[in-house]
């Protein structure tokens, strides 16, 4: 195999116009020690003559840490300089970048190549393409060129947000910026002095709606995150920010169905380039079984791939029994890990990998599945994206049945939604019951209102009683990020898709790959997600809603596309998800740290919140009367954080 430059990353830097806001090498430093996880095989720091700043010219600062992948060659080694003065530090993968290494062969001949890597094919790509080379990659990547000849920095985020990218602006005035600060990690980013650490009222009300802040916002007032198909252009006297498309390159096909396999065995294929151990994270679910299925043909018959699966011993969160029948079907080498609950011990560690309140709780078994898989190989793939694209979650059939349901008389509607359902049996999150419960609770609304009753931890007056009163002009926030979700449902007009389309833009990238990324990195484990290739995403967008799910079942056509390759088993049980029993652990082992946390003296939610409510909340899910159990994670998670970042014991 040809040795590439190739690896996962953290990377950071500040670039600063005015004096008083340059960062020295123990700023510097400071972030790269928070990123060490992220590259723990190599750490870089470029930093220019400060004295630059008097001539006009800013102090520039680039971090970069490693996790070699591929080819640990050190002249690959980041922050990467091309010779004509332009730096880059890139977290991530360019997957295309052998074509286009050929591509800028052709038009550069008198490019003299130093290195196989895919960081020097980037930099080449901008030297010759500019701000658009971005249209032309396919990977997922978070990056920052200083280009000194143009005396601008250029930021860019992949195109379904895998890679995180956070920044900050200083004193953005009518003169421009007086510096920029970026990090992968808000708590390496918070190490520059002059970064704005106020918590933000808009940011705690989106999270408290959403269990995460969805970008461009963070939990803190003045730090932004770079949103998906992002970029960002800065130099001393402007900051533009803009945002990126990729063209599809898949063509229609009279057969959609040997198409959707052919892509996805093609994006598969693409996402196998390793010189470390490689693996597939499998739950027995269809996306990942699709995924090791292409991953194992894409190998051959002469080469054995490892799966990875986890379990608990709550048999309704527990499918490595499932996972262990797809893996002796493919013939991989299986390796099942059954945790034990940690939660108490892992949950600080979580809130400090996250750097801002994160409110799912999948990610105690991500967090564990990566740690244990970090132990057999360097890189998995994963079936992360697959519901999302393919119509494959139960909000998705209950949108269908919600518009099959329309035409009723309103007072039909209006019965079945009134309040009379909750005396329905069922209280357990997972049990029909409580589907059937919040169906019935939206079976009145909008489609837009239906699909954010569906993702939403606390509506709006659950807010406002749950938050004080100094605190509640933050609502403001949220309920214009609800009026842009609106705006997306008014404009499809397909209910179904356009909440296929919202995941995509702010569950996918702001919960899914936040919480894979951030788990996956504390233990320097790089995830991949072939699922996520521009190919698949472009193909999977254009295909019709019929051709994706009905009122029964959803991804019908990668049923169709992979039922000759895996067992029928796979395609006909009930979905289960990623999850935890953490609402059974708030009753048992959990609820003396959720009561310490919540009702402590110094606690956030004792200064921000009313009390009264969330005692309220606690007692009913104690009681059995009402499950809680994603609403008290959030605000447990909410004062871990909290704890973490004042630094309270």
């Amino acid at each position: 195999m040809t040795p590439y430059a190739w690896g996962m990353c953290g990377i950071a830097g500040v670039v600063s116009w005015r004096r008083r806001f340059a960062s020295d090498r123990t700023i510097l430093e400071r972030m790269s020690a928070c990123l060490a996880h992220r590259g723990p095989d190599g750490e870089g720091i470029h930093l220019d003559a400060e004295h630059e700043i008097d001539a006009g010219r800013p102090a520039v600062g680039l971090v970069h840490r490693r996790l070699a992948v591929i080819d640990p060659n050190p002249r690959a080694n980041q922050p990467f300089e091309d010779g004509t003065g332009r730096w880059v530090v890139f977290n991530g993968e360019i997957y295309n970048f052998q074509s286009l290494r050929e591509e800028l062969g052709a038009s550069l001949p008198e490019h003299r190549w130093r290195t196989q890597s895919d960081t020097e094919v980037l930099l080449a790509a901008y030297g010759l393409w500019g701000e658009r080379c971005v249209e032309r990659f396919n990977g997922m990547f978070a990056f920052a060129i200083w280009d000194h000849p143009r005396q601008t920095l250029f930021m860019a985020r992949d195109r379904m947000g895998q890679k995180p990218l956070y920044w900050a602006v200083a004193e953005n005035g009518t003169d421009g910026p007086g510096a920029v600060a970026f990090a992968s990690e808000l708590k390496a980013l918070r190490q520059v002095p002059w970064v704005d650490q106020t918590i933000s009222q808009g940011g705690l009300s989106d999270y408290l709606c959403w269990g995460f802040v969805p970008a461009p916002g963070t939990i803190y007032r003045n730090i932004e995150k770079l949103p998906p198909s992002g970029t960002l252009s800065v130099t001393g006297r402007s900051l533009v920010r803009g945002t990126f498309s990729i063209p599809s390159h898949v063509e229609a096909s009279t057969n959609p169905v040997e198409q959707t396999r052919r892509i996805i065995h093609q994006a598969v294929r693409r996402q196998l380039v390793s010189d470390v151990p490689l693996g597939c994270f499998l739950s027995g679910g269809i996306d990942s079984s699709i995924i090791a299925a292409a991953m194992k043909q894409a190998v051959g018959d002469g080469q054995s791939i490892l799966t990875f699966s986890i379990g608990f011993d709550d048999p309704r969160y527990d499918e490595t029994a499932h996972a262990a029948a797809v893996a002796r079907h493919l013939g991989t080498k299986h390796q099942r890990f059954v945790v034990q609950p940690r939660a108490a011990e892992d949950l600080p560690k979580l809130a400090r990998a996250f750097g801002e309140p994160f409110a799912d709780s999948s990610a105690l078994p991500v967090h564990d599945l990566s740690r244990e898989t970090r132990k057999h190989v360097t890189v998995a793939l994963s079936g992360d994206g697959g519901d999302e694209l393919f119509g494959g979650y139960d909000r998705y059939r209950a949108m269908l049945m919600g518009e099959a349901l329309a035409g009723l008389p309103s007072i039909v509607r209006t019965l079945a939604a009134a309040r009379i359902w909750q005396r329905l049996p069922g209280w357990h999150p997972k049990s029909r019951w409580t589907r059937f419960k919040r169906f019935l609770a939206g079976i009145d609304q909008r489609p837009e209102e239906r699909y954010a009753g569906y993702m939403r931890l606390f509506d709006g007056p659950a807010l406002r009683q749950l938050l004080s009163p100094a605190w509640q002009s933050g609502l403001e926030n949220s309920e214009r990020w609800m009026g842009k979700l609106y705006e997306r449902f008014d404009r499809d007009g397909d209910a179904t898709r356009s909440a296929m389309r919202a995941d995509q833009a702010g569950y996918l990238p702001g919960d899914l790959f936040a919480k894979v990324d951030a788990c996956s990195m504390q233990h320097a484990l790089e995830v991949r997600s072939p699922f996520m290739d521009p190919d698949v995403v472009n193909w999977a967008n254009q295909l019709p809603t019929e051709a994706l799910a009905n009122r029964r079942r959803g991804k019908l056509i990668l049923r169709r596309a992979f039922a000759a390759d895996l067992p029928a088993e796979v395609f006909q049980r009930r979905k289960m998800g990623f999850a935890v029993p953490i609402g059974e652990w708030f009753r048992t082992s959990l609820r003396p740290m959720l009561e310490d946390h919540l009702f402590d003296g110094r606690s956030f939610a004792s200064s921000h919140f009313q009390l009264p409510a969330i005692r309220q909340m606690v007692q009913e899910h104690l009681e059995r009367r009402l499950d809680h159990s994603q609403r008290l994670y959030a605000l447990l998670m909410l004062e871990l954080w909290h704890r973490d970042q004042s630094d309270l014991t």
